[in-house]
């Protein structure tokens, strides 16, 4: 289905949604166990009060593309070209979903690939285990690649964004879970670094509020999504828990940023995606066909529809025979548009 026809076909009935029953939530599931109830242990953030503002869904995602990505991430809409960039980490790959509907390889490299953000220019900034590489996008060529910022292999940066003044922001991580390791790293246009927030599990997901005042970042580790006070220098304030996601519903993973200063965020082995008012309100639910949403973006026309990247990473035969679409690419049209994300200042 071409990316700039998805609109019409994106709000559809369906019987799953979330219902009361003895004052509990309980989610009907797509192809899985009949229904999952909760909160339980949410205590602790006071998130039980909030999640009874969630919403019912009424409508279920639209496969955009058949990408079978191992671990796809990192979505980015360019609004130039009509072109959804995402990246497979494991597979080493940036792809690019064409607005005719066609998925194209860019790039290919034996390291792995965690981030992706768009350049001023229409390049693309991505990342490499734990270096940063500019992509020329017409000569598909690396043009500048920084040095690594860990010496040993099992760390690589995982999810990334640029902020306000056009500087890239990604997150490292260990593969091998060697406790609080990870860090949050800046990059300016010579692709030096600078760490400006450590002592995380997984970080992942980030996205800045519409004034540019404010960054949210994901610890998905800690199933928590932080917010601090974004300096114009690119250092962070004061930072303070804005959401802890229900242990239920998987981990957190990437964010998109709506009009209404929603954050909607991926639920890694959760098999949804959840919306989050300005004030940390859990508002929406919107469950996915699959088990494991990584990154979501908002593009197309209006940038009224909210991409949804997905993994089949170390998914059981068993597991892919009950969701064989694992790895593809969904989208959905929420009732409120998204905000366009920042370029890097080449």
């Amino acid at each position: 289905m071409p990316v700039t026809h998805l609109a019409g076909a994106l709000c559809r009935p369906t019987d799953c949604t979330l219902r009361t029953s003895n004052s509990q939530h309980i989610a009907t599931r797509f192809n899985e166990y009949s229904s999952v109830s909760y909160p339980r242990d949410l205590g602790r953030v006071q998130v039980a009060e909030r999640w009874s503002r969630i919403k019912e869904c009424n409508y279920v995602p639209v496969k955009v593309a058949n990408t079978r990505a191992d671990l796809g991430e990192s979505l980015v809409w360019d609004e130039r070209s009509g072109v959804l960039y995402f990246v497979d980490i494991s597979g080493g790959r940036i792809n690019g979903l064409t607005p005719d509907g066609e998925v194209e390889c860019l790039y290919e490299s034996a390291a792995r690939i965690g981030a992706l953000a768009l350049t001023d220019r229409g390049n693309l900034i991505f990342t490499e285990d734990a270096s940063v590489a500019l992509f020329d996008v017409p000569t598909r060529k690396v043009s500048q690649h920084s040095a690594s910022v860990h010496p040993r292999s099992t760390y690589r940066f995982n999810d990334g964004a640029c902020d306000p003044q056009g500087r890239f922001v990604t997150g490292l991580m260990d593969e091998a879970l060697s406790g609080n390791t990870g860090a949050l790293f800046r990059f300016d246009w010579q692709l030096s670094d600078q760490v400006i927030h450590d002592d995380m599990g997984l970080p992942t997901g980030l996205a800045w509020s519409q004034d540019g005042h404010t960054v949210y970042f994901v610890d998905s580790a800690a199933r928590a999504i932080y917010r601090a006070e974004y300096l114009i220098e690119g250092r962070l304030g004061a930072v303070t828990l804005f959401a802890e996601t229900p242990a239920e519903l998987g981990r957190p993973d990437g964010l998109a940023l709506d009009r209404e200063g929603g954050l909607w965020v991926c639920q890694y082995h959760g098999s949804c995606l959840l919306r989050y008012d300005r004030h940390g309100y859990l508002t929406d639910q919107v469950l996915m066909p699959v088990p494991c949403p990584t990154s979501c973006c908002f593009g197309g026309p209006g940038m009224n529809t909210l991409y949804i990247s997905t993994a089949r990473y170390d998914m059981t035969p068993e597991d892919l025979h009950h969701y064989p679409d694992a790895g593809d690419l969904y989208a959905i049209r929420p009732e409120t548009g998204g905000v366009a994300r920042h370029s890097f200042k080449e």
